[in-house]
């Protein structure tokens, strides 16, 4: 056994933090920091998600779940599939529909409740969603092959067929409290082959604008256009591509049309861990919102003491202009901004980030209403309730490649373990 960290290391470490920490006293300015309001009664359901996956020969097997835990019984969505392996677009993929069953499984539950708590962040959802530079390089290329009249009535068709999926498993969900066919962009894929023909031979991407902008700017256009080639990958579409650009065409609707239907709802997220600097990028310091707002309290009150502090975030991220009529909530949310507020719950606890669809003032007494030892416990209860422990994952899926390669011999040479000798 050696040591990782000897004497020197500790040293220059602790050197570096106290500079940083002088750094923050001198530039400490007043924070309008909020006693917590009164509590009020609420009820709420909280959400969370968990994936489990394995990449076995070229194929992708995995999980996504969603668990509601709260005010009435306990309800699950799962759902388990496989893909073959797109080292661009399959972990992406996977992430997508945990969030996308995450929300779905927010707005059905959350017709019988105050609010919806989540864990993690609404700008996050809104700014960062899975796979989506691809979803728009996909919509670009279906607009020029099919033309913006066609593309809407493809968006409008399968929206419609997500409304009749949310009726069914809505009532399902009520019923049964634990449904295994959560995502649907899966599932009709082949409805839309169609569109996979259309796609067929076409260019990936249309480099044309933004060749166009850079000559406005002064650059040469034969060498923007050759590196943008590379950055892009423009090239003409396979079968399999044509077909890859649909599915994750439909995934990204799939997501966005779960987004907006919850935002129908009182939303209010909760982010245990965050790096936003929109305080501190106002005094010019290079550290973290909490941790300055730990040092102010230090420095104001001598203790890390409990309270708020609210303010607005302005959401930097476009939706496809073809799709803003689609998503007229998810668009106005973007164009609002986001309310926010630093919450510490219990003396010396962490500080959390809320953010909510609602004013997040007019939200944080219903919150306190949950809040157990400094966090809130439907969130903590949903998070045990949705975790895929992988030795029974893995359990599992053991079951189901010994099923295939007695049903299937032949698909052993896709199900083996691409790490078994280094796990």
């Amino acid at each position: 056994m050696y040591r990782l960290m000897d004497r020197e290391s500790v040293l220059r470490i602790k050197e570096m933090l106290r500079r940083e920490y002088e750094k923050v006293r001198d530039r400490l300015e007043d924070v309008d920091w909020k006693p917590l309001p009164e509590r009020v009664e609420s009820k709420t359901y909280a959400i969370d998600g968990s994936q489990g996956k394995a990449l076995l020969s070229g194929v992708v097997v995995y999980t996504v779940s969603s668990f509601a835990f709260g005010n009435g019984p306990n309800y699950r969505l799962i759902y388990t599939n496989a893909m073959l392996y797109n080292q661009e677009i399959s972990d992406q993929i996977v992430r997508l529909q945990m969030e996308t069953l995450e929300n779905k499984l927010g707005y059905i539950v959350g017709e019988d409740v105050d609010f919806v708590l989540m864990d993690g962040t609404l700008t996050g959802s809104l700014i960062r969603p899975p796979i989506y530079p691809e979803s728009v390089r996909g919509i670009a290329t279906v607009r020029r092959a099919l033309g913006e009249r066609r593309l809407k009535d493809f968006v409008d068709d399968f929206l419609g067929r997500l409304e009749d999926h949310y009726d069914e498993l809505g009532s399902r969900l009520k019923r049964e409290r634990k449904i295994y066919n959560g995502i649907l962009a899966d599932l009709c894929i082949d409805e839309y082959s169609h569109h996979v023909e259309a796609l067929e031979g076409c260019v990936y991407s249309d480099l044309s604008k933004f060749v166009e902008k850079a000559v406005e700017m002064g650059y040469d256009a034969e060498v923007v256009e050759d590196i943008l080639r590379v950055v892009f990958r423009e090239e003409k579409l396979s079968k399999d591509d044509a077909r890859n650009t649909i599915h994750v065409i439909l995934s990204y609707l799939e997501y966005l049309y779960s987004l907006e239907r919850l935002l129908d709802r009182d939303v209010v997220y909760v982010a245990k861990s965050f790096y936003s600097r929109k305080i501190t990028r106002d005094v010019g310091l290079d550290i973290v919102d909490s941790s300055f707002l730990d040092a102010y309290l230090r420095e104001v009150f001598g203790e890390e003491t409990t309270g708020y502090i609210s303010t607005n975030f302005k959401v930097r991220h476009e939706i496809p202009r073809v799709l803003k009529d689609f998503f007229p909530n998810v668009f106005e949310t973007i164009k609002r901004g986001i309310s926010v507020a630093y919450v510490r719950t219990m003396k010396g606890g962490n500080i959390y980030m809320v953010q909510s669809n609602r004013r997040v003032d007019d939200m944080i007494g219903m919150l306190l209403w949950h809040e157990s030892n400094g966090y809130f416990r439907p969130l903590q209860k949903s998070h045990e309730g949705v975790k895929i422990e992988k030795k029974r994952f893995d359990m599992e899926l053991a079951v189901l490649i010994n099923m295939l390669r007695k049903d299937f011999p032949e698909v052993r040479v896709f199900t083996k373990y691409g790490r078994s000798l280094l796990d």
